[in-house]
This record gives structure tokens, sequence and C-alpha cells, in this order.
């Protein structure tokens, strides 16, 4: 570190001889080829700007920063040429002008070049007017500046082509850069930095030529260094003004409303022409005649330019008067209350519709700090809002309000933040106030409809979804189904089935506690969300079942409805959705069962109706494709183990699931309208083998398990003497079996099995011992054959109860050698199970009949 400063020392101590040395060089010069050698040192700002502009660093245009640059550059250039050509060839004459004076005039044409088109781009759109009175001020700007230099220099009658062709183009090249600047509407910004600047070069310039061209003149000297100066500025100014200002991007106003070029400019020079010719008469100086042309010229462009100044100003007045107006209109007529307020949040300005909207006078308000018309809850964040916007700091477009109008009442108002009034927008704030207590009030109605059913006034399924967001320790759903209201309706009327709907849900409503929430999800399901556990839920899910139950007295009449309930718990992992959908397959799974049920929901429900469903969508297919079998199980004698009798079973293998049981497949048919279908196919197909093997063995009977619903129909009746005819098979070769499960009504199937039993067919009952019938209801029932359960505890007493109404008794499910002696035992002829005979298809069949 020690060393860096002694080298730094060093460098010091060589350096100040060295500067000390150039400075007496310098002073040694004469002043014009100083000037000259001053004026090219603005060559060095030249090559920043272009380096600037080459590198994409400047902030404006690249081409503007690169022809002001070149500008800059060539006037720096040309100084330097005429101040070596100052020491070095004086006396040197082109064409009758000294070579020092020259040079910077060749090069000033060049420069204008270069300055005016950088300047005057982009094009400024301006109307009639404007166009004017940007020629009539150049036409003064360029009077003046030739006037100011004519009176001094050439009035007396000494004139040199040189100074004055740079006086007449150099003016009028700078007036026109000048001009530029104060009238530039695009890129505003940048141009009243550039244009000037590049005035102030063409004018450095021209001074220099006029310096050089008259080198015996006493000032020549000062003027020479102060043009060199003025170069060096420009070239500052004009880095400035194009690498480090960025130029407007805003739109170009509507011609008439661009700003009116008030700068002083024409002012100023008038001013100094008039100091200037008071100084050069008062010294005995004359007036010549160009003198008093270019003074004339001069006045003449001031005064026609003020007038069209005036009219510019007068059209302006009126397009203001006329928008005035028109805003006075939308003010007058506006449903919005503007207010101006001031640093302290006094108002000092409402519109006239705070009178017609809030009935708030000028009297009431003006005056008084707006806080005074806020809600007490809203003054402390109304007023931090507002300061915060006074300072800058605020955010946000608007905000809700609760605004006392000149009744009392409070009203819903939005305050949206505009802008400061023109007239002091330091200290003053405008706000827009709209009263939105309409607009609230019908929100909140279409929040609650959109929340609520409109039928029954519980909540619905979105209302009971927001519900829930809003209780995180809710227990359980219950999701509930009435059954009965569209034959209610059928039968009464719809009215009548809506006062039973509106009843359900006012006794749902008084069932529940008031901390639940109940909802209608559906056409005739509700729901419910507790907040009791799993027992208590159970209990109130049972609880609504019977109410709702419960006989409907409606308008003389009685109604009764059905009702099932599925629960499911309510986890915080768990959206209420899936809440609702695992409650709702719960409810399914009971559904086909008898009413009143309740069942929770578990995993093996869900994986129980998955197969359902996918079965229900392929039974339809399965059937039309025929991929419905039949296998046959014999039925055979005991003793001999002769077979007697088949008993036919639908079989349907399922490409993914794989077997489903009869009985399954007979429900499932049965729900969906299909079982009349497959009772068809099991039928006559069955009946064309029966035919057949009845050539071997004539005596054999075949056995076909109906459901009550397809017994009852009558075109299974109708099916089965069809069958019958068409393969020449006797009646009593058909037994019509119905399980013991199925006989619930069992008074309408003994009525139907006793007219088929008249007909000649006989009928059975299967798996008898394993449902609830009694052994006194065999007395009432037509039936010919018994097949009694081997799980059965009264096997004896069924088996003699059987011979005594005179039935042939078969023992049902002889899976193993025990069961077959416990059957022989009992006194049981004939037998079927797998030991005597698997269910099989009817090839194999045929093989063991053969």
């Amino acid at each position: 570190m020690a060393g860096g400063s002694l080298l730094r020392s060093r460098r010091v101590l060589y350096a100040v001889p060295v500067l000390v040395v150039l400075i007496v060089a310098l002073g040694t010069l004469p002043a014009a080829g100083l000037a000259g050698l001053l004026t090219g040192c603005s060559a060095a700002i030249a090559v920043v700007m272009a380096r600037a502009a080459v590198g994409g660093r400047a902030a404006g245009p690249r081409l503007r920063a690169l022809t002001l640059a070149g500008g800059a550059g060539l006037a720096a250039l040309a100084g330097l040429g005429s101040g070596i050509a100052a020491l070095l060839a004086p006396h040197v004459l082109v064409d009758g002008v000294p070579l020092p004076a020259e040079i910077p005039l060749v090069t000033l044409f060049l420069v204008a070049a270069l300055y005016l088109p950088a300047v005057l781009r982009p094009s400024q759109r301006r109307d009639q007017l404007g166009r004017l009175r940007f020629g009539l001020d150049v036409l003064g700007v360029t009077a003046c500046l030739i006037y100011a230099s004519w009176v001094p220099l050439f009035s007396g009658g000494d004139r040199r082509g040189a100074a004055m062709t740079a006086l007449v183009f150099g003016g009028g090249a700078a007036a026109t850069a000048a001009v530029a600047g104060v009238h530039a509407i695009r890129h505003r910004a940048a141009l009243q930095w550039c244009a000037p600047a590049a005035a102030l070069s063409l004018i450095g310039l021209t001074a220099l030529v006029i310096a050089m061209d008259y080198p015996g003149k006493p000032n020549a000297a000062i003027g020479a260094l102060v043009a060199a100066g003025a170069v060096n500025v420009a070239a500052g100014l004009l880095w400035y003004g194009s690498v480090r200002v960025s130029p407007d991007v805003g739109s170009m106003p509507a011609p008439g409303s661009e700003p009116p070029a008030s700068f002083p400019l024409l002012a100023l020079l008038i001013l100094g022409s008039a100091l200037i010719t008071a100084f050069h008469l008062i010294n005995g100086g004359r007036m010549d005649a160009t003198s008093i042309l270019l003074g004339t010229v001069a006045l003449s462009a001031v005064a026609t330019r003020e007038w069209v100044t005036a009219v510019a100003l007068r059209r302006q007045a009126g397009r203001l008067t006329v928008q005035g107006n028109r805003l006075r209109t939308l003010m007058y007529g506006s449903a919005d209350v503007a207010m101006v307020l001031d640093s302290n949040l006094a108002v000092r300005w409402q519109s006239p519709a705070a009178a017609r909207q809030f009935g708030l006078s000028d009297q009431e308000v003006l005056g008084r700090t707006v806080s005074a018309l806020v809600h007490p809850d809203q003054v402390d964040a109304v007023h931090a809002y507002l300061i915060g916007r006074f300072r800058g700091s605020g955010t946000g477009d608007g905000f809700a309000v609760r605004l006392r109008d000149g009744f009392g009442r409070w009203r819903e108002t939005e305050w949206a933040i505009t802008a400061a009034d023109p007239a002091d927008p330091e200290n003053t704030l405008v706000i827009h106030i709209r009263d939105v207590t309409n607009v609230r009030g019908l929100e909140e109605a279409l929040r609650q409809s959109t929340h609520l059913d409109r039928q029954t006034g519980l909540a619905n399924r979105d209302g009971l979804l927001c519900a829930a967001e809003l209780i995180p320790d809710a227990g359980a759903m219950i999701v509930i189904e009435l059954d009965g209201l569209t034959a209610t309706g059928d039968v009464h009327g719809r009215d009548h089935a809506e006062f039973v709907l509106v009843e359900a849900a006012r006794r749902l409503r008084a069932a529940v506690a008031e901390a639940d929430v109940p909802a209608r999800i559906g056409e005739a399901r509700f729901a419910v969300l507790t907040h009791c556990g799993a027992v208590r839920a159970h209990l109130l899910a049972s609880q609504l079942v019977n109410a709702l139950s419960a006989p409907y007295p409606v308008a003389g009449t009685v109604s009764h409805l059905s009702a099932w309930a599925g629960l499911d718990d309510v986890a915080a992992d768990d959206s209420t959705d899936e809440v609702i959908r695992r409650a709702g397959l719960a409810l399914r799974s009971v559904r086909s069962g008898a009413p009143g049920a309740v069942e929770w929901y578990d995993a093996e429900m869900e994986t129980r109706l998955l197969r359902r469903s996918t079965l229900e969508q392929d039974l339809s297919q399965a059937i039309e494709r025929g991929h419905i079998d039949l296998h046959y199980q014999p039925i055979v004698e005991l003793p001999g183990r002769q077979p007697v009798g088949i008993e036919v079973t639908p079989v349907w293998r399922h490409a993914t699931l794989g077997p489903v049981p009869a009985g399954e497949l007979c429900r499932l048919a049965e729900d969906l309208g299909l079982l009349a279908d497959i009772g068809h196919r099991v039928l006559h197909r069955s009946c064309r083998l029966l035919a057949d093997w009845r050539r071997l063995h004539e005596s054999l009977w075949l056995a076909v398990n109906v459901r009550p619903r397809q017994l009852l129909d009558p075109a299974f009746e109708a099916s089965l003497h069809t069958a019958l005819e068409k393969h020449q098979l006797p009646p009593s070769a058909l037994v019509i079996e119905i399980d013991e499960q199925d006989l619930a009504d069992v008074e309408d199937v003994a009525a139907q099995l006793g007219r088929l039993r008249a007909q000649g067919l006989r009928t059975a009952v299967d798996s008898f011992g394993a449902g609830p019938t009694s052994l006194s209801r065999l007395r009432i029932l037509p039936i010919d054959l018994l097949k009694i359960d081997q799980s059965g505890a009264l096997l004896d007493v069924a088996v003699t109860l059987g011979h005594r109404l005179g039935l042939e008794v078969v023992a049902h499910g002889v899976q193993e050698e025990a069961d077959l002696e416990t059957a022989q035992a009992a006194g049981c002829r004939l037998g079927q199970g797998d030991l005597l005979g698997r269910p099989m298809p009817a090839e194999r069949l045929e093989a063991m009949l053969a």
C-alpha cells in the first residue's frame, strides 16, 4: 500500500511540470489558434456520444445520437483545422476568404445538414395554426439573430462575404433548431436539450467564422474564444440530451391542444436587439437600410405570431368552453358524487349529485372532514387510506365505505381515488363516491338464492359446501332419501307433493340441533352436517328416518313416504363433496333393502357398489351377445342315485370380474328390468333340451327358479305355455320354483302358484328352512315339491310335515356323505347337491344321462 502511494506521488510530481509547460505554451499561442484548438477539444465528447450510440447505451434513438455526434465531431474538426490554419497559414486566402475562416464556413453547411434532420425528427403533428406559428417563430428568431450581429459588424460598411454568408445561413439554421426544440411535442424531453444545443453549436461555428474573417478587429480574439467555449458547451449538452435523457413515449395530443410555445424566446431576442441598437446609436453608429429591414421583419414576425397565437388561444378557449359544458352536464347528470378534499381531509367542493343522491347539502359538508360522514367502525381505516394516497404510498383502485346520508341512514358506497384537483394538485385529492346499497342488497339476495333451496328454504348443495368450510369440527354427514314423492304427485297432484316435501323439510329442520346444517341436495334427497359423534349420529339418522316416514296428512288425505339413510365420518383430509359421495354410497347399499334402514360407509361397500356398477353396464350387452350360459344340476333318487329331475341355472362369466353367482345375476337383472329377457332365453333353451333328454328318460322334469315379480308377470305365464307347446312337453314336465326368501307377499304368490298348478304345472319352494317361513304356512301354499335346506335345524320335522301334506321332499344342499346319511335317515327320497352332481353344461349332463 505504501509503495502504491509513493508511485502516485511521483506521477503527480512528474505531471505538474508538464502541465505548467503546456499552459505556458498555450499562453504563447495567438488567440485565433488557441480558439481553434479549444474548439477541437469537443471531439472527445463526440467520440463518447458515438460509442454510446454504437454500443446501444443511448437513451434516445440511436440514429439521432450518431447524427448529432457526427455534427459535433465535424464542428470540433472544423475548429481544430481553423486553429491550425491560423497558426501556420494565417494569410492564405481561398477565393478572397482567409483559410482560417473558410474551413469553419464550409463545415457550417455540413454540420447544419446533420443537426437539422436530427432535431426535426420525429415529425410533429400540428394543425395549420401550429405550423404557421412555427414558421413565424423561425422567421422572427432568424431576423433577430442576423440583426443583432449585423448592426455592430456590417452597418458601418465593412462587409465581407464569408462573415455575411455564415451569419445569414448560420442564423437561419440556428433559429430553426432552437424553435424546433421549443415547439417539440413528441420526444419533447430530449429535444428540449438537443435542439438548443444544436443551435448553440451552429451559433458558435458562425461566430468562429466571423472572428476568423475579421482577425484585425479588436474583439475578434474574444469572439473566437467565446465561440470555442460555446461549441464545447453545446457538445456536452448534445451528449446529455441524446444519451442520458429518455425521449417522451406518450401519444401525441390532438391538433390545437399542443403547448402554445409560450417560452419567451422572441421577447428575449427583441430585448437584446433593442439594447444592441441603443448601444450602437449611443456610440455614434448609424442604421443602414439592411438593419432597418431586418428590424422590420423581426417586429412584423413577432406581431403576426402574437396575432396567430391569439387566434389559437381563442379557438382553444372555445374548445375548453364546450368541454366544460359537457363536463358540467355530466357532473349534474352523473349518479356518482365527486368530492375535493384538502390536505386536512376537509371537503372543499362536492358535485351537485351529492344532494340528489345522498341528500347532503353544501352547508352540511363543506369545510368538515370527510370522516364525519363515515361509519365509526371505518373512520381509522378510511383516514389512513386517504393520508396514504396523499403521501403517494396508498394502493388500490377503491374501497367500500358505509356513508351517512343527509337523512341519517347508512348507505353502502364505493370510493374511488382518481387524481388531484388540477387547480391545486399538491394539496388536494378527488374522490368519486358511488351508491351501491341496492347492488349490495341484490348481491346478498343472489347469494342467498344460490345457497338456499327455493322450495324448502333449506341450504342447497352449494350452501352445504360453504357451511362445511365454516364448521371445522363437524362429526358426520347424513344423507337421507325419500321414496314416494313421485307417486304422491301422480295421484294427488304436483301441489300436494310440494306440500309434502315442505313438511318433510320442516320435520328435518325441527329434528336436528341448532348447530347442525340441514340441506336439500337432490329431488328427494336431503343431507345433514352434524357435530355428533358416531353413536349419536347413527341415533340421529334413525330418528330422522322415522320422522320422515311418519304419515303426512295434507288437505284431508294422508300420504306415506319411505326413507333410508347413509352416513360417513367427516375427516379433515376429505373434501365435503367426497364425504357426501361416500354417504350416498352407504345410502345406495341399503336402498334396495327394507325402508327405514341406516348404514355407515365402509371401503368394502364401495368395492361392492363398484362391482355392481360394472355388472350393470355390461349385462345388457352380455344378454344381446348370448354370453349368458346355462348350467344344469341333476336331482336324483337317493336309493339308486338315478336322475329324476334337472334344475337349470343361468351362468355369466364376466370378462374381468369372473363368474357371477346365479342369485346375484337374477337380482341384478330384476333391478334393471332385464329378468324377463333372461327368463325367456332360459325357458326356451332348457325346454328344447328337455324334449331331447326325455326321449331317453320319459319321466325327467325340469325345475326353473323364478322371482316373484317374474312370476306375477302375465307375459311369463304366456311364455310358459308357448315353450311347452313349441317343444311338445306336458305341463307336468316343468316345475316352477320360488325361493323361500321371496315369500314375503305370500298371498299374491300363492294365488299365482295356484293358477299355474291348476294348469298342470308343478310348483316348488326352494331352500326351505333358511328363511322366516313358518311350517304352518306350508298348508296354504299350493306346491308339489319342497326343497329343504340342509342347514335348517328342523329337517326331520319338515320332512314329516311335507309327507303328511302329500309333498315330494328334496334334500337340498347335499355336499358330503354325512349330509346324505342325514337326509336318508330323515326319510328324504330325493336329493340335490354337489355330492350327487355339480351344476354342469348341457353336454356333460347328456353324457351323464347316456
